[in-house]
């Protein structure tokens, strides 16, 4: 049976089950309810949650990455990017990272090496005191005059690579900064973006639950959220999955507070803010390539907690006060589930993971090894669903954001997996059914493989990825699914793959031809 008749028919008879779940059933992330979606199928071999296949599928070499993981190969940053059509005539430019959903943002002609910004904040004052972010890249396009950056925002800015000031303009959300004189492919080049002031507040266009992204200054807090086109509000970027990078942080903040970031504490030091006042500089590193919009900080009065998975994986939390007894539940499960999605997906693929409290509305956002999560969302299930994006979306990042159903449908999936551990798996299909009738009554009626921008984050994206990940499971069979899951981490951690790639691994590890099932789930 067809998908979208099994959705009407499933959704005729839970209409009942659909209200229940979507006020028992939900999760927030920035602020918008998500959830389940998909077709369901009556299955004619149940899969016992129970049963996953640790142990057959551990036998895969998944290797752990290494501290100093190699970059991504230059050749994943496509010559030519697509940003326009007049007429049939494509219009090309290096403004464009080349990826069609979201064409305003990337840039071609450089692979970013390593980021480090530099920034001193003060919660009682919303500006950025101080900033420098260094980049330091590769050029990978000979022809190059000028390279194109994603800053918005800001005032006094300079830019210089070492000692030499560089000239730029600003244009279009981009920072155009002029080359001294072409470059040939592979020779490295840095450059350095001072700036301060206030940053720009700006509503996204594919999250309009939200009023901004970049930072934010409120409540005696600081804290930024980037995800998709965030990070260009508050520090220049290429800023586009395509493009990962190693980073550092140099955060600088009154005395008495604390500052975080990606990755590991590598150093604190006393100093002084501009007016004289006492500060300490908090310095973190991430030695793994992350995409743009994963980075992360926020400045606050924290308490740290540290403790390690049951295997040995190292978690680091910093918890505000307000919330401190409710995360007492995050902490009872961080560990364990990180041990279980390991065995599932293979190892964890960063050197740390914790979450840091913050006072915002309804959000939760899957920062790499440190996810950032508002007061209101503190819970177990967030905390399993942030986890598994550090798989799916951070170790693998999406090739086009148009692909958002891998992130959040397969996140979706395992928290419910997660959720529903020991239980039958007659309990899990009906749970998806629930979900395809979720969807059958609220979906909006386009392509799960391409949402309007406004509907990036909506509630197909999660609803009905999950129930096209239970599908698909349901079509290879637990073995290859779950053997397939881990070839696509080893084969593409640290990068971006795309749908096809996606498609193609399962293909190879099932034997089977799955053109009409993405066909009939994406399209």
């Amino acid at each position: 049976m067809k998908k979208q008749a099994l959705l009407a028919k499933i959704h005729r008879s839970l209409i009942t089950s659909h209200r229940l779940l979507v006020t028992g059933y939900w999760l927030l992330v920035t602020g918008s309810l998500v959830g389940c979606s998909g077709t369901a199928t009556v299955f004619p071999t149940p899969i016992a949650v129970a049963e996953l296949p640790t142990t057959a599928v551990s036998a895969i070499n998944t290797p752990t990455l290494a501290a100093n993981v190699p970059v991504l190969p230059t050749a994943t940053l496509s010559p030519v990017a697509t940003v326009a059509t007049v007429g049939e005539t494509a219009v090309f430019t290096n403004r464009s990272i080349g990826d069609p959903y979201t064409p305003e943002l990337g840039n071609l002609g450089y692979d970013v090496q390593a980021y480090t910004i530099a920034l001193t904040l003060d919660p009682a004052d919303p500006r950025v005191q101080q900033a420098a972010t260094t980049l330091d890249l590769v050029i990978t396009d000979p022809t190059l005059t000028e390279l194109s950056l994603d800053f918005v925002g800001f005032t006094d800015v300079a830019v210089s690579s070492g000692a030499t000031p560089l000239s730029f303009r600003r244009e279009d959300d981009k920072l155009l900064v002029e080359l001294p004189q072409p470059l040939a492919a592979g020779t490295p080049f840095g450059l350095t973006v001072r700036y301060g002031g206030e940053p720009t507040r700006r509503q996204s266009p594919y999250v309009g639950f939200v009023e901004s992204l970049g930072l934010t200054f409120a409540n005696g807090m600081v804290y930024a959220l980037a995800e998709p086109d965030g990070a260009r509000f508050w520090f220049p970027a290429n800023d586009h999955p395509r493009d990962k990078a190693f980073y550092r942080f140099e955060l600088t903040v009154p005395e008495g507070l604390t500052a975080v970031a990606n990755g590991t504490l590598r150093e604190t030091k006393p100093t002084t803010l501009p007016n004289g006042r006492s500060a300490t500089t908090f310095t973190w590193q991430h030695d793994y390539p992350m995409a743009s919009y994963l980075a992360v900080i926020a400045v606050g009065e924290f308490e740290r907690i540290e403790a390690t998975s049951p295997q040995g994986v190292p978690l680091r939390h910093y918890v505000a006060a307000p919330v401190r007894e409710d995360f007492r539940r995050v902490e009872a499960v961080t560990g364990e589930a990180l041990d279980w999605l390991s065995g599932l997906l293979g190892p964890y693929p960063f050197e740390t993971f914790g979450f840091v409290t913050v006072d915002a509305p309804q959000v939760a956002l899957e920062t790499q090894t440190l996810s950032i999560v508002s007061f209101e969302s503190v819970g177990a299930r967030t905390a399993v669903h942030e986890l598994v994006h550090m798989w799916f979306g951070d170790d693998v990042s999406l090739h086009s954001w148009q692909e958002m159903w891998r992130n959040e449908g397969f996140a979706t999936y395992f928290e419910l997996l997660w959720q529903m551990r020991g239980e039958s798996a007659e309990a899990l299909d009906a749970r998806i059914a629930e979900m395809a009738g979720a969807v059958a009554q609220n979906g909006a009626g386009y392509p799960l493989g391409n949402p309007p921008p406004a509907q990036l984050f909506g509630f197909n994206t999660y609803f009905e990825g999950a129930t096209a990940v239970h599908a698909l499971r349901r079509q290879l069979g637990d073995e290859a699914f779950f053997a397939g899951l881990r070839l696509y981490f080893e084969r593409y951690g640290g990068g971006t793959a795309s749908d096809a790639d996606f498609q193609a691994v399962m293909e190879e590890v099932s034997g089977q031809l799955l053109d009409p099932f993405f066909a009939e789930w994406l399209q």
